[in-house]
């Protein structure tokens, strides 16, 4: 079946959806697709947007303090965020994640299947481990939701492992109580950490040793209780 077509009879402004003339139900049903689509890819479409705006015309258009080179290349400047502005009437700050998203994450990992929200949450991680994180919030999905939730993901990139969902729902009664979750994410994730920032290959041998001596007692605790 062919998709209705409304655009004669619809008009969208800035304050709504402005309908003159009646709809059947398949054309009200079919609207609803467009603005998913609309809505799920605003955010990258305006962060693209802006990435290009600074990396083709900084310096070529001569906004006021259009000039300054000495903005790194990896921001948008501040003047292209005032013209965005002026634009599209949405606050800087906005402005601002939507043009960090989409310069950190590129067109060839971003996902269909997954939100903007899920793009923003791997952001600052480097391009394999945004593939890994994208793919993981895929592969585990469940029968309800259509991918881990981005809360899940965010804090699962922090602990470096995909965190279950009784980590992240935690029985009321146990709170208060001492937990080895916490800690264990922790040092998940400042190992995960030293690894990225290539503290193996930097470190003398000294260094490991010092590492694997302070780490000892971590193999004392698996040792007593497999005893």
């Amino acid at each position: 079946m062919k998709p209705a077509r409304t655009d004669s009879k619809i008009t969208l402004t800035r304050t709504g959806l402005h309908i003159s003339d009646d709809l059947s139900f398949e054309e009200w049903q079919s609207m609803a697709a467009r603005f998913g689509a609309a809505m799920s890819s605003a955010a990258f479409v305006i962060g693209d947007w802006l990435v290009y705006g600074e990396d083709h015309f900084r310096g070529q258009q001569r906004l006021p303090g259009f000039e300054d080179d000495s903005i790194p290349s990896h921001r948008v400047s501040s003047e292209i965020y005032n013209e965005a502005l002026r634009l599209t009437g949405l606050d800087r700050s906005t402005l601002i994640t939507y043009a960090y998203v989409a310069r950190r994450v590129p067109s060839s990992l971003r996902n269909e299947q997954l939100s903007w929200e899920h793009h923003k949450a791997v952001a600052k991680l480097d391009e394999e481990e945004q593939k890994r994180w994208l793919q993981i919030a895929l592969d585990e999905a469940d029968a309800e939701l259509a991918a881990v939730p981005t809360r899940r993901l965010r804090k699962s990139i922090t602990a470096g492992r995909l965190l279950t969902q009784e980590e992240m729902t935690l029985d009321p009664a146990d709170r208060g109580r001492l937990n080895h979750i916490p800690f264990l994410n922790r040092l998940n994730a400042w190992w995960s950490q030293m690894k990225e920032n290539g503290w193996l290959k930097r470190a003398t041998r000294q260094q490991k040793e010092t590492l694997v001596r302070d780490l000892s007692m971590v193999t004392r605790i698996i040792q007593e209780l497999e005893n």
